[in-house]
């Protein structure tokens, strides 16, 4: 029973995640994705200013993306947005610049985290830029498709469910694409589907049981509303980063050594020549099931020289 268990797909992706050090992975691509959120934000909003001078329209964009956020800090981020449309005209500028390097700046630290997992190099850095250039429209069509999802919800409550199913979807689509293309060497569609529905699902959950977690902590505003929500953001931020790299330890534990390159792949990229820490958490595993069956197995007989028969 206890070998059938340590068998198990959980119990090996949880030894493999272990393995990785994806959390510690994690823990910089959330850190990352705070330092990049809000200029990519300010940056978004800013060219919106630019363009949308209904203030109407600019306080329901402003809500819809507040939205994606947890809900505790709607407030403060609604705060902070709301001082951008009073300065649209200046940060336009400067704003799609921080746009750019930003987004690119998101997908080059993503690129390490999941280099590191799935074993393989990383790009140089002017085609890990271009990747992250390429991509970002990606992302921002993610979000905004998140966005609107949300605001259905909101809008009609019995929706809760099928936004629910749509917002992963739209997360499990994000993901194929972030583990297909973002790895300099990595695997077919067909592969990282599995781990983009796991990690997608797993997101999904956690947009909407994280504010369960929020009301859990409602006492630690009271060291005051910015830190609540720089406290509640970086939470937010290392489980989502914690559930990405997930999906890709589930693809590497199922898939092995990536084979198939990316966007923007250097000449014959190669792969570690070592094994990654995934495939030998695997390894690993395959070595201690073959020691149970050596142990199960019955002794072979040892014959001595007398017991052969010189004819």
């Amino acid at each position: 029973m206890r070998d059938r268990l340590r068998r198990s797909t959980l119990v090996r992706l949880i030894s493999a995640y272990g393995s990785s050090k994806a959390s510690n992975y994690a823990a910089g691509l959330a850190l990352n994705a705070f330092l990049t959120m809000f200029p990519l934000i300010l940056g978004l909003l800013s060219l919106i200013g630019l363009v949308v001078r209904d203030p109407a329209t600019q306080n329901r964009l402003e809500s819809d993306v507040a939205s994606v956020f947890p809900g505790d800090a709607h407030a403060q981020i609604l705060q902070a947005l709301g001082a951008v449309r009073h300065s649209a005209g200046i940060l336009g500028v400067v704003s799609l610049v921080g746009l750019i390097w930003s987004g690119s700046s998101l997908f080059a630290t993503m690129e390490f985290a999941l280099a590191q997992v799935v074993g393989t190099v990383q790009r140089g850095m002017i085609r890990q830029r271009a990747m992250g250039l390429v991509l970002f429209p990606v992302f921002i069509i993610a979000l905004v498709a998140a966005v609107g999802v949300t605001s259905v919800a909101a809008v009609i409550p019995i929706a809760s469910l099928g936004s629910f199913i749509v917002g992963a979807g739209v997360m499990v689509g994000l993901l194929a694409v972030i583990y297909r293309l973002v790895p300099q060497r990595t695997y077919a569609l067909r592969d990282v589907l599995p781990g983009a529905l796991l990690a997608g699902v797993f997101v999904q959950v956690l947009t909407f049981a994280f504010p369960i977690y929020a009301r859990a902590l409602h006492g630690f505003n009271t060291y005051g509303q910015q830190f609540a929500l720089f406290f509640l953001l970086a939470v937010w931020l290392l489980f989502l980063s914690q559930l990405i790299l997930l999906g890709a330890v589930y693809i590497r534990m199922r898939c092995g050594e990536p084979r198939h390159q990316g966007l923007f792949t250097e000449e014959a990229p190669e792969a570690r020549n070592a094994p990654g820490p995934v495939e030998r958490a695997v390894e690993g595993e395959r070595e201690e099931e073959a020691a149970i069956v050596g142990r199960s197995a019955p002794p072979m007989r040892v014959h001595d020289e007398k017991d052969v028969e010189v004819r």
